[in-house]
Order: structure tokens, then C-alpha cells, then sequence
């Protein structure tokens, strides 16, 4: 398996995930790095190959991964995120390794002009793992199998109680990265500034770190709504930040299949998101009764369906129970079952 490097965020933590899956399931799992990580170890059952190319250049790195990957016997390499993955295609090409490459983001998004510079390169690859059926239509070049593979739901070792929603704080909540590119903040806070107009006692938490946050502190503090906006930044137990809040709520114009989403509704939180590209929020969610899923950009819609399960709170509480329930389909033992079957395919 191959990545850039490794991380503490989605798409590497995914990574992660199926490394160790594939390895409890009884594959011999290697993982190749070949820049400075982030992470300092990894389960016993995993091999980890680090390669420090940080200052090198496409074909130095192309060929290291390719005799790293000949060394090694691979039936399979398995690639997460766009450099990884032009890496595999490219280093596997001519051995008796099979290149499967796994897209994490919005093929479709704006100014990913690296992807729509090096796609053709694709054609080489020899099969594919996707989150979205929307996204495979985008790389309909490869030619070998293909697999629609959503992220599972993880179960935490204690049972999180949300309890009853008139019962818990009288706060709203959002969980990403501070990128309003992507993640939209700045929908929120308008929205959540015209919510308060009604609803003047409650608080919006804002929890994670990125390059926007002086701007969204700028924008709070020129809405007027400073006071009731809090920055908490990183933390390391999300569920347990999530169950003292009213409701979760995503802003995102693109995600893959968003883990924050996925978390908020594990514990049966009422959740409202946007309908991002290319769908996630959509897969995850059946608008009205297993959640509320809003227009992309649109701060007038957010802030009436923010207000609706404010003033609905027998409603809020019917969707957080239909939320967690809906995620049985994403189980850990399901989805582990769809990779190794789909590496059963490939390997044929």
C-alpha cells in the first residue's frame, strides 16, 4: 500500500484503516512511504517501508516505489490520494504487480488541474476503489475491475449517550478542517448569524485548525456574533464533544464521504448538510428522515432548517435515532468484506 506520507486526517486515517483490515483478514500488508510522516509507528501485523524523498523528483520516487514494490512480490499495490496514485500506475507498469488506485476527494471539483493533467496516465492502472458511484463515472478510462467502497463506521470502545435533545447544551456544532475553499464556514456563520437573531442563547463551536481561521474570526467578529462563536480547535475525543451538543452541521461545497458526518451520526445526532459533490452527504443521509440535507452555499436555507429542528425537538430527536441506526450498512465487517473480495477479483 502506498502513500505520500501519513498523517492524523480522513483520507490517511482511511489509509490506515484498511492497511490494518486487509492484515486482520489475513493479507501480508506493506506499507510504503516515501515522505516524512506525521505518524511514528504502525500495528505489528503491518510492514513499513519509509523513504525519505522529500526533495525528489517524479522519476527518483518512481523508481524507488517500482523496486520497492518488485522486492517486495506484490500481488497488489494499493494506492490512496492523486500523487500516490500516478506514483502506482507509473512504478507497476511492465512487473507482475497490479496498480489500484483509490480516489479520497472530488474529481469534479474546481481548479483540480493536476488531476485533469496527468488522468490519461490512469488508462495504465489496473483497477480502481471508489467511495461514490459519481466518481467512477469520472475515471471511466480504466479498463480493469472497479469498486464502489465507502468508508466504515468505527465503533468506540465506550457507548456514547447523546441523551435527549431538549436535555443537552444549547449548542451547535461543526467538525473539519477551517478551509473555506472546501469545508464553508463562512455559510455557517451567516447562517448561524441570522439563526441567533431568534435564538440569542445559544452558542456555535467551531472544532479543528486550517489556514482560514484568522479569516472566519474576522468574519465573526464583522457579523457581530464574536461572543457567541467559539474556536475550540483540535481535539482527540469528537464523540464525546458531539453528544453535549443540540446538532451537527456541515457546510462543504465537495467531500468524499465525510468522516465528521459519519461520526455525528454514529451517536444519533440530529445532523444538517449540505448536498456536497459528488454525493457523500447524500449517501450517508435520506433527507428528512434520517437527517436534513441543504443547498451548497445557500445561508438562508441552512439558517430555516437550523431553526426547524431548534423549534422541533421531538423531530430532532427522531432524526438522530434514524441516523445512527442507517449506518448498520457501513459496518467494519462489511466494508472489510468488500475489499478483500474486490482483491480476490483483481487477483484472479
Amino acid at each position: 500500500m502506498l502513500i505520500k506520507r501519513l498523517r492524523y486526517s480522513g483520507a490517511y486515517k482511511m489509509f490506515m484503516w484498511v492497511a490494518n483490515a486487509l492484515a486482520e483478514k489475513g493479507h501480508e500488508v506493506t506499507v510504503f512511504t516515501y515522505m516524512n510522516s506525521d505518524v511514528e509507528e504502525l500495528p505489528e501485523k503491518i510492514r513499513w517501508i519509509k523513504a525519505d524523498l522529500e526533495n525528489s523528483g517524479l522519476v527518483k520516487i518512481v523508481k524507488e516505489t517500482r523496486r520497492q514494490i518488485k522486492d517486495s512480490g506484490a500481488d497488489v499495490s494499493i494506492s490512496f490520494l492523486l500523487d500516490a496514485n500516478i506514483i502506482n500506475t507509473l512504478a507497476c507498469i511492465g512487473t507482475k504487480t497490479k496498480s489500484i488506485i483509490c480516489e479520497r476527494n472530488d474529481p469534479f471539483k474546481p481548479h483540480y488541474y493536476k488531476l485533469q493533467f496527468t488522468k490519461w496516465m490512469f488508462r495504465f492502472a489496473n483497477g480502481a476503489v471508489f467511495q461514490l458511484p459519481k466518481v467512477a463515472e469520472f475515471y471511466s478510462m480504466i479498463k480493469g475491475p472497479t469498486a464502489v467502497i465507502p468508508n466504515p463506521v468505527i465503533p468506540v470502545a465506550e457507548r456514547i449517550e447523546t441523551g435527549p435533545f431538549e436535555k443537552r447544551e444549547n449548542i451547535i456544532v461543526s467538525l473539519g478542517r477551517l478551509d473555506i475553499f472546501q469545508k464553508r464556514q463562512d455559510i455557517l456563520l451567516n447562517a448561524f448569524a441570522r439563526f441567533l437573531k431568534g435564538h440569542p442563547d445559544y452558542k456555535l463551536y467551531l472544532f479543528g485548525d486550517g489556514p482560514d481561521e484568522e479569516k472566519l474570526r474576522l468574519l465573526a467578529n464583522e457579523l457581530g456574533i464574536t461572543e457567541a462563536v467559539c474556536f475550540k480547535g483540535i481535539t482527540n475525543s469528537p464523540l464525546q464533544e458531539l453528544s453535549k451538543t443540540k446538532f451537527f452541521v456541515m457546510t462543504s461545497d465537495f467531500e468524499g464521504i465525510p468522516n465528521s458526518l459519519i461520526e455525528a451520526m454514529s451517536i444519533g445526532l440530529p445532523c444538517i448538510s449540505t448536498d456536497c459533490r459528488p454525493g457523500g452527504a447524500r449517501l450517508l443521509i435520506e433527507n428528512g428522515k434520517s437527517g436534513i440535507i441543504v443547498p451548497p452555499g445557500d445561508a438562508n436555507k441552512l439558517c430555516e432548517q437550523m431553526e426547524y429542528l431548534t423549534d422541533n425537538p421531538q423531530t430532532a430527536d427522531k432524526l438522530g435515532e434514524e441516523a445512527a441506526k442507517s449506518l448498520i450498512r457501513f459496518s467494519e465487517a462489511e466494508i472489510t468484506d468488500k475489499w478483500d473480495r474486490y482483491l480476490k477479483q483483481v487477483t484472479i
